[in-house]
């Protein structure tokens, strides 16, 4: 017990007396400014390129009827699948630029591929819960849109759906 008083004593006078403080008086004036720092080292100029003629955008729009939709079956997950000829997407630009591919959807709203989103449906068997996965490919001259669904359900093919591909490119 006296080594516990002898270790808290001292203990509660350092945090009464070590606490207190008077009123702060005002703050002083600003120092002097300190000196200018060295230079640092100059890095190496990178290589000039070819000048071209800047950057460019083309917009395309693809719809996919709900008869287009193709279902692949030889996988162990089927889905589906429609593929369309775009002569337009040349080997250069896939290699000198970049594809945005949005989902068209209604009231001018447009959606990121890809997209997952969960559906709920409702039968004789009582609630059906699955997630939709609308994706795509591309290849020089062609591009692929497809739907997956979590639940592999392929008795119905997906709805009409409109696509809006934009292509950045130098």
């Amino acid at each position: 017990m006296k080594k516990f008083l002898f270790l808290i004593i001292p203990m509660l006078a350092a945090l009464l007396l070590g606490s207190c403080r008077g009123d702060e008086g005002p703050m002083g004036p600003m120092g002097p400014a300190g000196p200018a720092g060295l230079d640092g080292k100059d890095g190496q100029d990178g290589r000039d390129g070819k000048d071209g003629e800047g950057f460019k955008t083309l917009e395309f729009t693809f719809t996919v009827e709900q008869n287009d939709w193709e279902i692949v079956k030889d996988t162990p997950e089927p889905y589906f699948r429609c593929v369309f000829d775009f002569k337009e997407l040349e080997s250069s630009i896939i290699d000198h630029g970049m594809l945005t591919v949005y989902r068209m959807l209604d009231d001018d709203y447009y959606a990121t591929l890809p997209i997952t989103k969960p559906h709920k449906e409702t039968n004789d068997n009582g609630d059906i819960y699955y997630t939709q996965l609308i994706d795509y490919e591309f290849a020089p001259s062609s591009i692929s849109f497809y739907v997956t669904n979590s639940d592999f359900f392929i008795d119905e093919k997906p709805d009409a759906m409109d696509f809006k591909v934009v292509v950045h490119y130098y």
